[in-house]
């Protein structure tokens, strides 16, 4: 790729020009947003693109939205160009949202199972098994299957949102002595999924369904009971963080609120004035007439990962593999080392030299820890 000079940039006030993440418990209302988005910004739904991924197709019920279905990689990677070569001749789409984040996992997974097989020349039935285990397999759909999708048609222009699902999960502040951590309302992704999208997209959103309830008592005698009723609901999606909620931008301080409450049946023109009333508060200088320093490319995904996502790859490989040796010689040792001639026998059936650290192949090195932990 050649050099380019570096240039200012300058963020412009529309929603187009930033990715959006997602997530919500069910039935939240997200794929419905994208749709009144898409028709309060343009009046079009023709300018906005549904890709419905995988199993996840929750669209039979909204009129005027704009969807394809896509069930593997090779197929979404030919979406993904003919979106990028043929804009502005055969259409004219600025946002495309992937639904759902877990399905589009689901086929980057699959993806990454098939290349593992075919680089590698061994069986694998499962994504931790995947370019020999030790969360290679995770790593490499996340950073060489799903972020070069994403990436690609951010480079080109396009407006991205990735649709999620919620789960409560044990948060742990790294470096902290704590290892109690505390409960957070985040994606249902493995961490390898859900740092990608992350580190992809502009903006974390959180959607939840408050629920106020009251006791009632009912019945008399030994038949009285109390019970819970549920008396209203109220759908909030936060754009801060809370104790309780992950969610998060690239806003300024107080740029954002940090929640807007749904309570209309077409929330598209309220959330597009929040975002991009966040974009203008975020700015650092006043908006001009002159056309944005940056300008989008035109990129070929390629069906293949790239060269730094490959390396990528191969150096998570390679800790792993680091690490799986350190083992063994620290098991070899407590049983004996050298003075152990059965120690010995087992190291040389995988390196015959006898020496650990001549191993090659994760998978080699992984079974050979493992005989020698039974052995303990």
């Amino acid at each position: 790729m050649a050099f380019k000079k570096p240039v200012v940039n300058r963020i412009t006030a529309d929603i187009a020009s930033i990715s959006i993440y997602i997530r919500s418990t069910k039935k939240f209302g997200k794929t419905t947003l994208f749709r009144d988005v898409i028709m309060a910004k343009y009046g079009d739904p023709a300018r906005g693109l549904l890709i419905a991924c995988g199993n996840e197709q929750g669209f039979a019920m909204l009129d005027n939205l704009n969807v394809v279905c896509i069930d593997n990689y090779k197929d979404l990677v030919d979406l993904c160009n003919w979106l990028i070569k043929e804009k502005g001749k055969e259409h004219n789409i600025e946002i495309v949202a992937f639904d759902t984040a877990d399905e589009l996992a689901l086929i980057a997974d699959k993806e990454t199972i098939a290349r593992s097989k075919e680089e590698t020349g061994k069986p694998c039935k499962s994504i931790k098994a995947a370019f020999g285990g030790f969360q290679a397999g995770p790593e490499y759909s996340a950073n060489n299957v799903v972020k070069p999708i994403i990436s690609g048609l951010k480079k080109s222009g396009f407006g991205i949102w990735v649709i999620a699902h919620t789960k409560f999960k044990t948060i742990k502040e790294k470096g902290s002595l704590d290892d109690s951590g505390w409960q957070q309302l985040t994606s249902n992704l493995t961490p390898q999924m859900e740092s990608a999208f992350g580190d992809c997209l502009d903006v974390v959103l959180t959607g939840v369904i408050d629920r106020d309830t009251e006791k009632r008592t009912e019945g008399s005698g030994q038949f009285k009971k109390t019970k819970n009723y549920l008396t209203d609901t109220v759908r909030k999606l936060y754009f801060r963080e809370t104790p309780l909620i992950d969610a998060g931008g690239r806003f300024k301080m107080d740029a954002v609120p940090e929640y807007m409450v749904f309570d209309k049946s077409d929330m598209g023109a309220d959330f597009i004035k929040v975002i991009e009333d966040g974009i203008e508060n975020s700015r650092t200088v006043a908006a001009t007439t002159k056309e944005p320093t940056f300008k989008p490319e035109t990129v070929e995904i390629k069906y293949d990962a790239d060269e730094d996502s490959a390396l990528s790859a191969q150096a998570q490989v390679a800790d792993d593999l680091k690490s799986i040796k350190a083992q063994i010689i620290s098991v070899a040792k407590s049983l004996g080392g050298p003075n152990n001639e059965t120690v010995m026998n087992t190291i040389k059936e995988f390196a015959p030299s006898g020496n650990p650290n001549s191993l090659k192949d994760i998978s080699k090195a992984k079974e050979l820890l493992e005989k020698l932990q039974a052995m303990a």
